[in-house]
This record gives C-alpha cells, structure tokens and sequence, in this order.
C-alpha cells in the first residue's frame, strides 16, 4: 500500500515539475521550431527504434456490471432520501443520537474548550468518545432538563495534559433527541427523487449507466494496454540525460520540502509515508519512474513523427481552455503552474498516438500466436521518413 502511495505521489511530483522541465527545453529548440512537440519530436525521435505499432494483438477488457453495483445506487437513493428531525419528547437511551449543551468546570472554574457555547453539538450516546461515564448520565433525561454530568479525566490526558487526572462537571442540558428517517425503496421513493417513476425503471437505468462507464473505461484501459505493449518493444539508443536528472533532483528536492515544512527529517517522511528505508532507495524508485516517464514520451513522440501527426493552434486553444475549466483559473498565465506549453502539445498529440495504435490494434481470439507482441520488429523511425 506505501508503494502504491509513493506511485501516486511521484506521478503527482513529476506532473507538478513538467511546466520548469518541459519550457526549458522547449524554449532551447525555439531557433528550429516555433511549435514546442515538433522541438521535443527532434531531441527524442532520433534516439528511438520503434517495435512494430499496428496491428498489435490484445486481449479486451470486459468490466461486467454486478448486482451489488444495483444494490450500491439503491442504497444511495435511500441515503439521499433520508432524513432527521429533532424532537422534544421521549427519553435519551443508549444509541439515540442527542443535541447536547454543556460548560465544563474543574475547580469552579470553566475551562478553556471545555463548553459548546450554547452551539449545541450531536452525539450518539455509548459511542460518543468523550469521557468515561458522560453518556450514561445523559441516558434516561428527557428534552429540555439541564443537569450536571460528573467526570474524572483520564491520567495521562493528551488534549490537555493540565486537565489529566482532574475531576470534573459538565453543566449539561439535553436539546433534542435526534430521529432518524429512512425511507423505504418503493416505486414512490424513486418517482420523488429520480426522473423514473419506477423501481424496475430506475435500476434498468442505473444498469444501463454502469455498462456505458465500464465499457467506456475498458476502452481506456485496452488503449493503455496496446500502447504500453508497443513502449515496452521499442528500442532507446539514449536518454536524455540533463532531463532526467532535472526531474529527478527537483522530485526529491520537493519531499525534502516537503519534510522541512511538516517538521520531520526526509529520513522519517519515507519510511513512515512511503515506505522506504534509506534515501538512495528513494532516489532509485525515482529514476526508474522518470526513465520510464521518459520512454513513454520518446515513444509517443517518434509515432507520431512517423505518422505525420501534427497540434494545431486550436487544439492548443481548445485544450488550455479545458485545463482552465478544470483547474478553475482566470487567466492563460496560471496555466505555466500546471503544465508547460510543450506539456499541452504532448497529451494532444499524445492522444492521437493512442487512438492511432488502438485503432489499429487486433483482438486476439486465441488461434495463432502473435509475434508484434513477442519480439521487437525494429521499424527504424527514419526509414519512416
């Protein structure tokens, strides 16, 4: 779980630095393009020898939809119906949900954090977490009837180390006993919150929309599946060297800051976040996410070099308009702290790469083996040319 955890933090570190890493080199190519991919097209495509893209076999993804995702959506229809009222009668017992107001007193005195300000605050009497022996005095009063609840705090008390061990009396007055009101699912339950006016109507729906999501993220799968296939046979004569050791010192250097900004030494941050013993194995996982970070983007970039595939001004437009929705920003400008501009040609072009691939990608039905995707067939990207 660490691990997964330190993935999702490098991809999250590594997306972050690409607007430095990515303009930098961008603006040293400016001289023989003014479009940043065709400039990262020419650093990278020359070291690439690609495995062959089409017709690459895979297997597709069928995500089935189950009855417990029918029953998930009944039960959030449920929930949203639900409701609470807070009621004057009846009499507090252990598992009701009260309204309470209380000010502490140790000494005579109200101590600090020790009262709701007449706020009121909700508790579940037998599972409140407060002091031992503070729900059972609640236990068996009825709305609107003030009394003192009588505690010993805990020895030792980490809220307050001044209170540990100290009696105390909590001036308390029950509000309310809280109700709640699940509803039924029936036919009238739907037709009251949904545009259906039946139960078999609403899960027909919900089934039908879990179908188009799943098929939907199979495809997105499957398309991740074949491009990966074809990075994973390609060839690279060299890596970017300054590049990969610019993300790599900047992704470290942010954990190092971020260690320094929550108190605790890189060392203690690793282990106990991330799971790592030692910060050379920390910088290994690094470099070894970067170079294949790297890979994929050399790859990507000698397909579409191979294929002709261009970015034009409005699909740039169209794009940073969409990160500026996304990331709710006001200006072009912010965009830089997200994503640097041959970054925004990368992922346009970088779809078209996979879309190409996927399409033409061949299901494989079992009968024959399938040699794309056992043995690298080096297609030279200049022959491509």
């Amino acid at each position: 779980m660490k691990k997964k955890l330190c993935s999702i933090m490098i991809v999250v570190l590594c997306l972050s630095l690409l607007a430095g890493c990515g303009s930098k080199k961008s603006d040293s190519k400016k001289a023989s393009s003014d479009n940043p991919f065709e400039a990262m097209k020419e650093r990278y495509v020359k070291e690439v020898t690609l495995a062959e893209y089409k017709g690459v076999k895979y297997t597709p993804t069928k995500t089935e939809v189950t009855d417990n995702d029918i029953e998930g959506d009944k039960a959030s229809l449920i929930n949203q119906g639900t409701t609470t009222e807070e009621i004057k009668t009846g009499i507090a017992t252990y598992g009701d949900a009260v309204n309470i107001d209380y000010v502490g007193y140790v000494d005579g005195v109200a101590f600090e954090k020790g009262s709701t300000e007449g706020k009121g605050t909700q508790i579940t009497l037998g599972s409140s977490g407060y002091i031992d022996n503070f729900d059972e005095q609640i236990v068996g009063h009825k709305p609107g009837d003030s009394f003192d609840v009588n505690v010993t705090f805990p020895d030792p008390y980490e809220n307050n180390p001044d209170l540990a061990g100290k009696p105390a009396v909590f001036e308390t007055t029950l509000n309310s006993i809280v109700v709640t009101k699940t509803p039924e699912y029936n036919d009238e339950l739907v037709a009251k919150l949904t545009d259906y006016k039946t139960t078999a109507e609403y899960e027909e729906a919900m089934r039908k929309s879990h179908e188009e999501y799943n098929a939907e993220a199979d495809k997105n799968t499957d398309k991740q599946n074949v491009i990966t296939t074809v990075i994973n046979n390609s060839k690279i004569a060299e890596y970017p060297k300054e590049e990969m050791q610019t993300l790599i010192d900047s992704m470290i250097g942010q954990i190092k800051e971020l260690a320094e900004a929550n108190s605790v030494d890189v060392s203690t941050l690793i282990a106990y976040y991330y799971g790592f013993q030692t910060e050379d194995e920390l910088k290994d996982y690094i470099t070894d996410y970067v170079k294949e970070y790297i890979r994929q983007r050399m790859v990507m970039s000698a397909i579409a070099d191979a294929e002709g595939i261009t970015v034009t001004e409005d699909e740039v437009a169209a794009k940073k308009q969409e990160i500026m929705t996304q990331y709710n920003l006001k200006s072009e400008d912010e965009i830089k702290d997200y994503y640097s501009e041959e970054d925004i040609y990368y992922v346009i072009a970088a779809d078209k790469v996979m879309n190409l691939v996927y399409e033409n990608a061949v299901v494989d039905d079992g009968t024959e083996s399938d040699p794309l995707n056992d043995v690298t067939t080096e297609t030279s990207t200049e022959a491509a040319e």
